[in-house]
């Protein structure tokens, strides 16, 4: 039996830099498909990008930034601190949103039809 062959895919391992990219991303309002085409490269590519099951380099991390409307200092300023990267407060709730029932669901909606 042929052992399967190991892939840096079948990996996950976010880094600081992944989730300067997705804050990135999201500081735009665009979907993980959006983004895509706006950079010119594949849902794929960015899907792992973003969720640590591809090695970043340098090119690619300038490509996204500029192409996001950031500068590549902009993300060294995040990288390092000098700046802050809000916590995923959207992503988050949506993920929370996701897991919730219809009865729940309907009840979030109420408290947020009152803001």
């Amino acid at each position: 039996m042929a052992k399967k062959k190991r892939r840096r895919s079948d990996t996950k391992k976010i880094t600081k830099e992944a989730l300067i990219l997705r804050y990135m991303r999201e500081s735009r309002h665009l979907s993980m498909r959006k983004a895509a085409k706006v950079i010119g490269i594949s849902e794929a590519k960015i899907n792992h990008s973003e969720n640590g099951r591809r090695d970043l380099k340098p090119d690619y991390i300038l490509k996204v930034v500029v192409a996001l409307g950031y500068s590549y200092q902009d993300f060294l300023d995040f990288l390092n601190d000098k700046k802050d990267v809000p916590e995923h407060t959207l992503s988050e709730c949506i993920e929370i949103l996701k897991r919730l029932t219809p009865d729940k669901l309907k009840t979030v909606r109420t408290i947020l039809e009152s803001f």
